[in-house]
């Protein structure tokens, strides 16, 4: 191995105690979904700090991007490492609705070699994980040939545009990633810094979101009359609570119809109700004219949206009651090429087995394989790219678990050596 990649992966090492503190930096900066732009700022800060460019991109006012820049030489292949800035929804609706302590207020904390924090976890661990391994490269003095973007991107989690919750502030699934691939920030291949305990994938889910609306009428509490009939009953939320249950029923036969094992673990696309209104909380002495149902089905990788639509169309109007289906978000799935993605896969599983000693897994967790990522993103434009990164760690409530320190030290040499492999003709 040269001398130039054993004082790259030194320099790593010795930078544990940063890579820590970074985490608990970034971790514990108010940066919530849609407003993504102070923690953007924090790690523009910290690349200037250390010596590196970096641009900080502003998409509105209150969310922006950061892409630092390691120059080749631009006579090799580019890579991009590309992590999220947002983590969870804050304020009044997450505080009253979600009834569960507000992940960007918590923030972060560490203990020994564990670091606590759904931030942290999701995604500025990983976040970290790539800035640490840039540094290493730059502080090397190596000259590389390709250029390497290290990408801190807005609104990657889900969400979208519905009712009053208008414009660009609400728009997820790879906002922030779409908007730096569509004005330059690109290269040949790309790497999506996400946990997924060491494995990798190159194929993942779609999403589509529903809006399903039930109509009612308005009827005070002595006054009201049932009815003997589903259609016959007054109260919009009653009615909702049937197609509830209707689309509960078809989540399971759709996601059992369309599970399928795929190169890098079984792929299940599942479907849920995730919100629902109807009615004036403070004031429930009346049948509700309107209920809402808002609806997440994961989709496969060139699966017709528009077959998906007509399936939960049918399945909800089983009752049959008036039922007002909306389509309001569909992002595609996809998956690389094998032919493409192999050079990338091949880099980094010789870079996995020369700081890990073992041959990465086979497989990736079935949830990674069934998410949205930013991988689609890239895939959809035509720059073959796939998820990779250490564990994330298991907890029975979001925000209670950790990660290990050690394994996104791990993860920053494997990214370091990938990199110098891709963009620098340089291996081990």
């Amino acid at each position: 191995m040269s001398t130039e990649i054993n004082k790259i992966l030194d320099r790593i090492e010795a930078s544990k105690e940063d890579m820590a503190e970074l985490m608990l930096r970034l971790g514990n900066t108010y940066g919530p979904f849609g407003q993504e732009a102070a923690t953007a700022a924090e790690v523009h800060d910290w690349y200037g700090a250390n010596g590196m460019q970096s641009d900080y991109v502003e998409i509105i006012e209150g969310r922006a991007c950061t892409v630092g820049r390691i120059a080749g030489d631009g006579t090799g292949k580019s890579l991009i490492y590309n992590a999220h800035l947002d983590t969870e929804a804050s304020g009044k609706d997450f505080d009253t609705l979600m009834d569960a302590p507000d992940p960007n207020i918590v923030g972060a904390r560490r203990e020994g070699d564990h670091i606590f924090g759904h931030t942290v976890q999701n995604d500025r661990g990983c976040m970290a994980m790539q800035m640490i391994a840039g540094r290493a490269i730059v502080e090397s003095g190596v000259q590389l040939k390709g250029d390497l973007l290290l990408k801190s991107a807005a609104g990657e989690t889900g969400a979208t545009p519905v009712d009053e919750f208008k414009g660009l502030r609400y728009e997820g699934k790879g906002f922030g990633t779409s908007y730096l691939v569509e004005h330059g920030y690109r290269a040949d291949y790309a790497v999506i810094a996400e946990t997924t305990d060491f494995a990798a994938s190159w194929i993942q889910c779609g999403a589509a979101y529903y809006k399903i609306t039930l109509r009612g009428r308005n009827m005070y509490t002595p006054r009201l009359l049932r009815g003997e009939t589903l259609a016959e009953q007054p109260n919009a939320i009653v009615r909702a609570a049937s197609v509830v249950e209707l689309i509960e029923k078809w989540a399971v036969e759709f996601e059992a119809a369309r599970t399928r094992q795929t190169e890098c673990g079984m792929m299940r696309p599942k479907a849920q109700v995730g919100a629902i209104r109807g009615g004036i909380p403070w004031r429930p002495n009346r049948s509700s004219t309107y209920a809402a149902l808002y609806v997440d089905v994961r989709t496969l990788p060139g699966e017709s949206v528009e077959s998906v639509t007509k399936s939960i169309s049918a399945a909800v109007r089983a009752t049959g009651l008036e039922v007002e289906v909306e389509l309001i978000m569909a992002k595609a799935g996809f998956e690389a090429p094998r032919e493409s993605i192999a050079p990338l896969l091949d880099e980094i599983t010789v870079a996995h087995r020369h700081v890990r000693g073992v041959e990465m897994p086979d497989y990736a967790e079935d949830a990674v394989v069934g998410m949205w990522r930013d991988t689609n993103v890239y895939n959809r434009v035509g720059i073959p790219s796939l998820t990779f990164g250490p564990s994330r760690g298991k907890a029975a409530e979001q925000g209670t678990g950790f990660i290990d320190v050690n394994d996104f030290v791990d993860g920053a040499k494997i990214y370091a050596l990938t990199a110098l492999s891709i963009c620098g003709d340089l291996r081990p």
